[in-house]
Formats: structure tokens, C-alpha cells, sequence
């Protein structure tokens, strides 16, 4: 099973299932996680928590393209990349993993690129970023996109969940997954980006053993002090699933299931799409193992009940050449990391965020302003990339594109704002900026040159530099024009920083 989900344009039993809503009067009322259990026959979303938590920077989510088998780790790394000052799109985040062909050694080959080197028929599944690591003994011996590597040739921190070892306990059973919550509660508390592998039923095309999508997480609501990372049942789990569920609203007012095309169903003026993005569970609930994942009535995503004691087979880092085969490992096992910001060996960075305020496709010779998506809370905006890879606007909606090559960059107005700012005090804010990857780097050869510490010293590695003295906590840059292909890097420090 690939590890991201292939579009809702379901199998026939989901296509015939449809839930009357009130007729529509602007953008599709009732949009949201509701109507998607109601049609899986799983029950409604929890309620209200008392308090919040949430990361440092707002998790905005994020549409994912479905061709290449997805894009869903890609777009999660993504995520965590604008929470802290930079932008790559989904086909330079595949590439700056480094992925190469061949068995897992010191030495690199060719690019998997973004569907393999030739693509195969189905694609590289080893070509997608996927969570574990490969010396963890939970995959095979073949490279692939792997999470850890991918951040670090980003410039990002990233911190693994302990899949084999587990965070306080063993990731084995009942305590195993709540060792995992546990875990996940205490990097938000923390204030990091966490994402997470998960299942979605087989009704909407799960069969993965271990995670068929990978997610990020948007807050947690709890009842409990918003400082304790200890397991609660009636905590909920808040995620971003990156728009796999798409829905449409009929004149009559009955919802049901839809394709993924280029720009977000609801977006803009469009009254009849829906792209949910959002899904809350509680922590009691969330957790399944595969054969109740797979039931008639299992909800649009759980988490798996790991089990050390067993095997399963999965494509996770598969030991085949051509990215089709399956590896067998300890498990099942859960498997997430967090991003707690740059690379930063000295500790000088202030945070820095970038939010996408404008896109523009161009179009018979024309920049058309792209629409914003508002169907969740917090809004997915401008976060998708229109048009997809794989062939032009609407060609590859049901994930029935394969390919390397990289589509037409849109237009994209971006503005950074930097936090923890003290007022008075001068700072520099680099910018670094590198074109799209061409692929013929692969490994740790494919890292950007972005500084990890002395960033003063190194100002000449900069596109860019803007000096400005605080007037409060935080700084908002003016809006900038660059295009999607572009590499665009933020990084804030004192001006008195080595």
C-alpha cells in the first residue's frame, strides 16, 4: 500500500454512499470531518475540550498532490518547513530527501527523482518520503526518502519517535500506543511540529499494516493541565490530513465523495466542494488495530495498536529494486518525528515563520489569481500548488499520474514574520535562496547550503539580508514575489550572534 492516500474517488461501495445535508447557501455548509464519518458510518467527531495546545507556530494545512503514490510525508515536512521560515514545493521537498536507486551503502546513485529512475509503471514507492529510519532493523536494504534525511538536507531539527524502543515504555500493546501519544503530547507541548504515520480504513483504500497516510498534528484539546503530557483517554487529538477527503455538496443538499483536482473542492466561490483537512479523535478512540480498521464502520483514520511480538509485511523502505516489493518487520510499530525549528548548533535563531499570502497560475500567457481555501480553521489558504505534477489542471485528479517531470511553477507571494523578538535589539534576517533541485545530487549531497551556526559570520552564504531593530516582540517583513519553484530560506539572529 503506498504511504499516502490516493484520492477519494472511492470504490464503489463508498461512491453510492451520499448524507442529506440543508440546501446550500455558500460554501457548502457543514463542510468539515462531520459529513466524512457520517458517510463511512463511523461515528461523529468529539466534542469541545476544555483548554489547547498547540505548537509554537500555527500548523496550516496543507493539499497534497496524489500522483507519484502521494505526497503526504513531502507536505508534512512541508508544513513544518513554513513554521519555520521557508518554502520548497512538494517536487523540491522529494528531491532535497536525496533518494538514489540501489542498496543502502555509503556510496549514492542515480536520483529516484520523484517517481523512480525510470519510473515504473506504479511509481518508486522508495521515491516518497517515508518515516523510519533505515538502520532501525524496520526496513529493508534499499534507499529510499526517509524523514530523518530528509529534514536534515532541509536545514530542519527533527526528533524521532523511538519506534523500537519506544519513549518511556516499550511500543508494544495498549501502553506501547499510549507511550506514543504520550510522546506526541509532549513535543506539542514543547511547541513542535509533530506528523505521524496512520491508517484509513479499507473502505477508503487502507490495507497497510502499519500506516497508510502520514498526517501532521494541528493541537490537542484537553481536559487536563495544558502542561502534563500524561495519557488521557478523553484528550483529542487534532490532525491536518493534507485534503485526501473531498467532498460535494448536491443542489438537493446531499453530500458525498469527490476527486482531488488542482485546486481545492470549496475553494474560493465554489459552494458545492469541501476539503475537510481536519480531524479530531479522541486518544482512547484513535487507537485500532488493522482487522478494526478495516471494519464497515472504522473512521476516516487510526492509529495502529503496535505489537513488538509479531511480524507484518509492508512496502515501508521495501527491499525491491523498483520500489514494488514488501519488507517484512518487528511489528506492527507506530512511527512520527517533530521539527522543533532550523538546524541551529548554537542556539542564536529567533523563530521565523512564512506564510503564503498569493498564488498565481499563469494561463494562456495570463497570471490568474488562484482562489483561497477556507473550508477548515485554521485555513489552508494558498497552501496548494496548482497545477499538479503529472500532466496539465485536471488530468490527474484520481492519482493516475506518474512522473518526473516538474509542472509550471505558479506565483507566490510570500511574508515572513519573526517571534521572541526583544525590542530594542538589532537582528539580522538572512534569506537564502536556491533553485529548483535538479536531481543529479542525491544522499547528503543534496542538503542546501544553509548555515547551522556563526550565521553573521557566514552572511555571505545569504541571498539576502535585512537589518532591523525590534520595536516589539515580533517583525513582519513586506510581502515578497518569488516563484514555487524556488528554494526560500528565513533565518533571524542578533545582530550580535557570531
Amino acid at each position: 500500500m503506498r504511504k499516502a492516500f490516493l484520492a477519494i474517488v472511492p470504490p464503489l461501495a463508498l461512491t453510492l454512499l451520499a448524507v442529506v445535508q440543508s440546501p446550500a447557501w455558500a460554501s457548502a455548509p457543514g463542510c468539515g470531518q462531520a459529513p466524512v464519518e457520517k458517510l463511512l458510518g463511523a461515528p461523529a467527531p468529539p466534542g469541545p475540550s476544555a483548554r489547547y495546545i498547540v505548537p509554537n507556530a500555527t500548523v496550516a494545512p496543507i493539499y497534497q498532490w496524489e500522483s507519484n503514490n502521494g505526497y503526504c510525508g513531502e507536505v508534512s515536512l512541508m508544513s513544518a518547513g513554513l513554521a519555520s521560515g521557508q518554502w520548497m514545493s512538494q517536487y523540491n521537498a522529494r528531491m532535497v530527501c536525496g533518494g538514489y536507486f540501489g542498496p543502502e551503502s555509503y556510496g549514492y546513485g542515480a536520483s529516484l527523482e520523484q517517481a523512480g529512475n525510470p519510473p515504473g509503471k506504479n511509481g518508486n514507492y522508495n521515491a516518497e518520503l517515508l518515516l523510519e529510519n533505515p538502520d532501525q532493523g524496520l526496513t529493508g536494504p534499499y534507499d529510499y526518502d526517509w524523514a530523518a534525511r530528509c529534514a536534515e538536507n532541509a536545514g530542519l531539527a527533527l526528533t524521532q519517535y523511538p519506534s523500537t524502543t519506544g519513549y518511556q515504555r516499550p511500543n508494544s500493546g495498549l501502553s506501547g500506543y499510549q507511550d506514543m501519544m504520550s510522546w506526541i503530547k509532549s513535543q506539542i507541548i514543547a511547541g513542535h511540529q509533530v506528523t505521524l504515520g496512520v491508517m484509513l480504513p479499507k473502505a477508503a483504500g487502507g490495507s497497510d499494516p502499519q500506516y497508510d497516510h502520514i498526517v501532521n498534528v494541528i493541537k490537542i484539546g484537553t481536559n487536563h493541565s495544558a502542561t502534563d503530557p500524561g495519557y488521557y483517554a478523553d484528550d483529542v487529538l487534532y490532525l491536518d490530513d493534507h485534503g485526501v477527503y473531498t467532498l460535494k455538496l448536491s443542489a438537493e443538499g446531499v453530500w458525498s465523495f469527490t476527486s482531488n483536482p488542482s485546486i481545492p473542492p470549496g475553494a474560493g466561490s465554489d459552494a458545492e466542494g469541501c476539503t475537510p483537512y481536519i480531524f479530531a479523535y479522541t486518544f482512547g478512540s484513535f487507537v485500532k488495530t488493522r482487522a478494526e480498521a478495516n471494519a464497515a464502520d472504522a473512521p476516516a483514520y487510526s492509529m495502529v495498536m503496535p505489537d513488538a511480538n509479531t511480524t507484518v509485511r509492508t512496502n515501508t523502505g521495501n527491499d525491491a529494486a523498483n520500489g514494488d516489493g514488501t519488507t517484512t518487520v518487528p511489528g506492527p510499530h507506530n512511527a512520527g518525528f517533530s521539527i522543533s525549528g532550523p538546524i541551529d548548533t548554537q542556539g542564536v535563531t529567533v523563530p521565523v515563520s512564512l506564510a503564503i499570502v498569493g498564488t498565481s497560475t499563469l494561463s494562456n500567457g495570463v497570471w490568474i489569481a488562484n482562489p483561497a481555501d477556507e473550508n477548515s480553521s485554521p485555513a489552508a489558504g494558498y497552501n496548494y500548488e496548482n497545477p499538479y505534477i503529472g500532466g496539465p489542471p485536471g488530468t490527474c485528479n484520481h492519482s493516475n499520474c506518474i512522473s518526473n517531470v516538474q509542472p509550471a511553477a505558479m506565483q507566490m507571494t510570500l511574508q515572513a514574520t519573526i517571534r521572541g523578538l526583544t525590542a530594542g535589539t538589532t537582528y539580522n534576517l538572512y534569506e537564502y535562496d536556491f533553485p529548483t533541485q535538479g536531481g543529479s545530487d542525491t544522499g547528503t549531497a543534496a542538503a542546501l547550503a544553509i548555515p547551522t551556526a556563526d550565521f553573521n559570520l557566514h552572511s555571505s552564504m545569504a541571498t539576502g539580508k535585512t537589518t532591523f531593530v525590534a520595536q516589539g516582540p515580533t517583525y513582519m517583513t513586506p510581502a515578497l514575489t518569488r516563484m514555487s519553484n524556488q528554494i526560500v530560506v528565513f533565518r533571524a539572529v542578533p545582530a550580535s550572534a557570531p
